[in-house]
C-alpha cells in the first residue's frame, strides 16, 4: 500500500468504524470488544508500514485541499517521531481493548465505551501525523472531548463527572492558549506548516529574532503542559482516575498525556536552543518531577499513586526535552524519546495490574490489601517487573533510559555552569537523582502494600482472591515481555524507532549506542546512590505521608486543588452578583437602553461626519425619492400599519398576539411581491411557529394587561420609538444613495462573487450558508444547545414520573 494512503486510512479508520459499533453490537454482543481490538490492530499494521521509510530517513508526506481561501490544507507528515507515537497509540490500543473484554461487565454500555475509545485513538493518531498547526489544534481538542466522555463514562457517579469536567476545563482551556500561540507563530513565519518552519533556516532565524518568540513559546508550552499535567495543571490527572481502569491505562499512562510531550518534541527544532526554552521546559519539568513524586507518598488509592507517578515520569520527559542549547540542540532528545517508549510499557502494565487487583479484590485501597503474592503469583511477578522497570532496575528497559537521563543531566549542568556560572553542574544531576529516589520509593510501596505482608481481612476484601482470567493477564504479560526484551536487546527499539525519531528532528544527530554495561561511569554511580538513598528513606515512607496529610489539613490553601475548587464553585455566585449589578431592573429598562443605543448608532455618525460634508440633520431624508405606489401596495402597507397598531394598542394579550402574527404574515406577502420566495417561505414558517408558542404561553396568563402606565411613561415610550422609527426609515431611504458619501452597497459584491466563489446561483442561500457561514454555524450551535436543554428537561421529568414522584 502507498505509505501516504496508509497514514490517511490509519487516522480516519477509527472515526469511520466507531459509528458502526451500535449496529455490530446487535450481532456480536459483548464480543464487540474484539471487533474494536481488530480495528486498532489494523491501524497498528498500517502505521508499521511507515517504519522502512523513517529508517531510511525519508518522511512520508502529503496533503489534501481543505480551505484554500484561508490557505489551509490537510497536511500529514510521517517521520520517525510521528510513527513512534502512532505505534504506541495503536499498539496500546490493541492491548487495552483486548483487556477490556475481561474487565468491563456485560451490563455496561459497551458500544458507547468502545466508540469513544476508537474516536480517541483516531484523534491521537491525527496529532501524531499532522503537519499543520490548525489541524493540530482540531485533533488536540478532539482528544479533550473524547477523554471527557471516557473519564465520565460512569456518569451516574459524581466523582466521575467531577473528574471529567476538571480534565476538560484544564486541557481544553490550555488548548486555547496553544491555539493563540499557533496564530502568533503564523504571524511571524507566514505559514501554518510545522515541518516547513522546522526545515527553513530563514524562518527559524526570523522567529528567534522576533519580539514575539517568548510569547509563542509560553503560549504553546501552556497547551503542552496542561495536556501532560505539568506545573500547576497537574491537578486534573489524579481525579481523572475515576475512569474505568482500561481507560486510565490508555489515556493517562500511554497516550493522551503523551500528547503534550509529543508537542514539545515536535516543536523542539522550532523553539529550542534558547535560554528561555531551557528555563521554561526543563525548569517546569524538574519542579513537577520532584513535587509529584513526593506527593505520591500520601496516596492510598493504587491508581492515585500511579497518577502521581505518571505526572512525575512525564516531568522526566519534559526535563530531558528541555535540555537544549544553541551549540547542543538535541542534548536530551534521544534519552527523552527512549523513555517515552519505555514509560508506555511499564506504566500501562502497572495500570493493568491495578485493574486486575481491583477486579479480583474489589478495592484499590492499598491499606486494605497485602499478601496477594500467595493468591495471585502471576500478577505479582508481572507487577514486580513493571515496578522495577519504572524504578530503573537493571536489566530492564527503564534502567537504560534512566541512565541516559542521568548522563544528560550531568552534561547540561556542566554546559550551563560554563556559560552562566553557578552550581548548576550539581543542581541538575541532584534533581535527577531526587526524582529517581522518589520513583524507587513509591515503586516499592506498590509492591509492598499490595503483594507483601499480610492482609487485614477487611470486610470489603474477599477472604480468597483468585488469579485474573487470561484475557486480563495476557496483555500485561505481553507488555512485561517487551520490558525485558527492550532492556536486554535495546538495539532493536533504538535502531527501528528511537534513532529515526532522533535523527528526524535533531540536526546532525549522533548515532546512538545504548547498552546495559558501559563500565563504572558517573551515571552508574548515580543509579547506585539512588537505590541506596531510596532504600534508607523508605523506612520513613509512612511518616512522610502522615506529615503531608497533616500539612495539607493545616494549610489547605497551599494546594492547587484548593484554588481550582474555589474558582469553579464560586463561579455561580460571582456570576449572580455580576448579573445583579449589571441587570438590576425590569426588562423594559433594557429595551429602552437598547433603543437609545440604536439612536446613538444612527445619528452620531451623521452629526460627527455629515456636518463636514455639508450634510445637516434636515438633510437626512434624501431629495428625489419617488413616493408613488400602486393601489395594492397601499392596501398592503395600510394593513401592515393597522396590524402593528393593533399589536401595540389592543388591551388583551390574545388579540395583540394575533395582530402581531398578522403583521408577520403581511411581511411574508411583501417578500412575495418583492420576488423573494425563499424569504417569504422562511417568514411564514417562523411566524407560524412563533404564533403557536405565543398562544400556548398566553393561554396560561391573565388576558388583560394589569400594569398601569402613567401618561409621562407613555410619552417617553412614544418619543423613543418615534425617533428610532424615523432613524430606521432614514437609513433605509439612504441605503442606495448614502448619508455619508461615498457609500457603495454590498449587493453588487454578493451578486458578482456568489457563483465564482461558492458555486451557488441562489444569492440569498449563498449569503446565509457561505458568506456569513460562521454566523450561521453559531446560530445552529445555539439551537442545538437549546434542543439539548429541552431534551434534558423532558428526560428529567420523565424520570420523575417513572419514579412515582409526580
Amino acid at each position: 500500500m502507498d505509505p501516504f494512503n496508509a497514514i490517511v486510512i490509519a487516522v480516519f479508520l477509527p472515526f469511520i468504524l466507531a459509528w458502526t459499533l451500535p449496529v455490530l453490537y446487535s450481532v456480536f454482543k459483548q464480543r464487540i470488544g474484539w471487533i474494536s481490538a481488530l480495528i486498532a490492530f489494523t491501524c497498528f499494521v498500517l502505521n508499521a508500514q511507515i517504519i522502512p521509510y523513517t529508517m531510511a530517513g525519508t518522511p512520508v508526506t502529503g496533503s489534501f485541499t481543505w480551505l484554500p481561501a484561508a490557505g489551509l490544507s490537510l497536511d500529514f507528515y510521517g517521520d520517525g517521531m510521528a510513527v513512534l507515537l502512532a505505534l504506541i497509540v495503536s499498539g496500546v490500543g490493541v492491548i487495552i481493548m483486548s483487556y477490556s473484554n475481561g474487565y468491563m461487565s456485560t451490563k455496561e454500555d459497551l458500544p458507547r465505551y468502545y466508540q469513544w475509545l476508537l474516536l480517541f485513538m483516531g484523534a491521537m493518531l491525527g496529532i501524531a501525523y499532522t503537519d499543520n498547526t490548525i489541524q493540530m489544534f482540531i485533533f488536540w481538542e478532539l482528544t479533550s472531548i473524547t477523554s471527557f466522555m471516557l473519564i465520565g463514562y460512569w456518569r451516574e457517579r459524581p466523582e466521575s463527572v467531577y473528574g471529567a469536567t476538571k480534565a476538560f476545563l484544564i486541557t481544553a482551556g490550555g488548548g486555547l492558549f496553544m491555539f493563540a500561540g499557533f496564530l502568533m507563530l503564523r504571524v511571524v513565519t507566514g505559514t501554518y506548516g510545522i515541518s516547513e518552519v522546522a526545515q527553513s533556516s530563514e524562518l527559524l532565524s526570523t522567529l528567534h529574532g522576533s519580539s514575539l518568540y517568548v510569547a509563542v513559546l509560553v503560549l504553546i508550552f501552556i497547551g503542552a503542559a496542561s495536556k501532560s499535567a505539568q506545573g500547576p495543571f497537574y491537578v486534573w490527572l489524579p481525579n481523572a482516575m475515576e475512569a474505568p481502569t482500561p481507560v486510565s491505562a490508555f489515556l493517562h499512562s500511554a497516550t493522551m498525556v503523551k500528547a503534550g510531550v509529543y508537542l514539545v518534541a515536535r516543536m523542539h527544532p522550532i523553539l529550542s536552543g534558547t535560554p528561555e526554552w531551557l528555563i521554561l521546559v526543563s525548569g517546569t519539568g524538574m519542579i513537577t518531577m520532584v513535587m509529584a513524586g513526593f506527593m505520591a507518598f500520601r496516596q492510598t488509592d493504587i491508581k492515585a499513586i500511579l497518577a502521581y507517578s505518571t505526572i512525575s515520569q512525564l516531568a522526566y520527559l519534559m526535563t530531558m526535552y528541555g535540555y537544549s542549547t544553541a551549540e547542543h540542540p538535541g542534548l536530551g532528545f534521544a534519552a527523552a524519546t527512549f523513555h517515552l517508549l519505555n514509560h508506555s510499557t511499564f506504566k500501562a502494565t502497572l495500570f493493568l495490574v491495578a485493574g486486575i487487583v481491583a477486579h479480583e479484590a474489589t478495592t484499590r485501597d492499598i491499606r486494605k490489601l497485602g499478601g496477594l503474592r500467595k493468591e495471585m503469583p502471576k500478577t505479582f511477578i508481572v507487577a514486580v517487573i513493571a515496578a522495577a522497570s519504572m524504578a530503573g532496575v537493571p536489566p530492564l528497559n527503564g534502567f537504560l533510559s534512566k541512565e541516559m537521563f542521568y548522563e544528560t543531566s550531568l552534561e547540561i549542568g556542566e554546559l550551563v555552569s560554563e556559560t552562566y556560572g553557578g552550581p548548576w553542574a550539581i543542581i541538575f544531576p541532584a534533581v535527577a537523582v531526587a526524582g529517581g529516589v522518589f520513583t524507587l520509593m513509591y515503586s516499592i510501596k506498590l509492591i509492598d502494600g499490595i503483594f507483601l505482608g499480610e492482609r487485614t481481612h477487611d470486610h470489603d476484601v474477599p477472604h480468597h482472591v483468585h488469579e485474573a482470567p487470561w484475557v486480563m493477564l495476557a496483555p500485561a504479560v505481553f507488555l512485561v515481555c517487551l520490558i525485558i526484551f527492550f532492556g536486554l536487546y535495546p538495539k532493536f527499539p533504538i535502531s527501528v524507532l528511537i534513532q529515526p525519531a532522533y535523527s528526524g528532528l535533531v540536526p546532525h544527530a549522533d548515532h546512538l549506542h545504548v547498552a546495559l554495561w558501559h563500565g563504572v561511569t558517573t551515571p552508574l554511580l548515580m543509579t547506585i546512590a539512588t537505590f541506596a538513598i531510596g532504600l534508607v528513606l523508605y523506612k520513613f515512607y509512612d511518616s512522610i505521608a502522615a506529615w503531608q496529610n497533616s500539612f495539607n489539613d493545616k494549610l489547605p490553601w497551599v494546594s492547587v486543588n484548593y484554588w481550582y475548587d474555589a474558582t469553579v464553585n464560586n463561579a455561580k455566585g460571582i456570576a449572580h452578583k455580576f448579573s445583579a449589578f449589571a441587570q438590576p431592573g425590569p426588562i423594559g429598562v433594557y429595551v429602552k437602553m437598547t433603543l437609545l443605543f440604536m439612536i446613538f448608532l444612527i445619528f452620531w455618525p451623521v452629526y460627527k461626519f455629515g456636518i463636514g460634508l455639508g450634510i445637516g440633520i434636515g438633510d437626512i431624508l434624501p431629495a428625489g425619492i419617488i413616493y408613488d405606489a400602486q393601489p395594492y401596495e397601499i392596501v398592503l402597507y395600510s394593513l401592515m400599519i393597522l396590524a402593528a397598531l393593533g399589536a401595540a394598542l389592543l388591551p388583551r394579550y390574545l388579540p395583540a398576539v394575533i395582530s402581531l402574527s398578522e403583521l408577520g404574515f403581511l411581511v411574508a406577502l411583501l417578500y412575495v411581491y418583492l420576488k423573494a420566495p425563499d424569504l417569504a417561505m422562511t417568514q411564514v414558517c417562523v411566524e407560524t411557529l412563533s404564533t403557536i408558542i405565543f398562544i400556548l404561553v398566553v393561554m396560561k396568563v391573565p388576558q388583560k394587561f394589569k400594569e398601569p402606565m402613567p401618561a409621562g411613561k407613555v410619552l417617553v415610550n412614544l418619543l423613543i420609538s418615534g425617533v428610532v422609527s424615523f432613524g430606521v426609515l432614514a437609513v433605509m431611504l439612504n441605503a442606495n444613495i448614502g448619508v455619508l458619501a461615498p457609500f457603495e452597497t454590498f449587493n453588487y459584491y454578493f451578486m458578482e462573487k456568489a457563483l465564482a466563489m461558492t458555486g451557488g446561483l441562489n444569492v440569498v442561500n449563498v449569503i446565509v450558508v457561505d458568506f456569513r457561514g460562521y454566523d450561521t454555524i453559531g446560530e445552529i450551535s445555539v439551537l442545538s444547545l437549546a434542543a439539548l436543554g429541552v431534551y434534558s428537561l423532558i428526560l428529567s421529568r420523565a424520570k420523575k414520573v417513572k419514579g412515582g414522584k409526580e
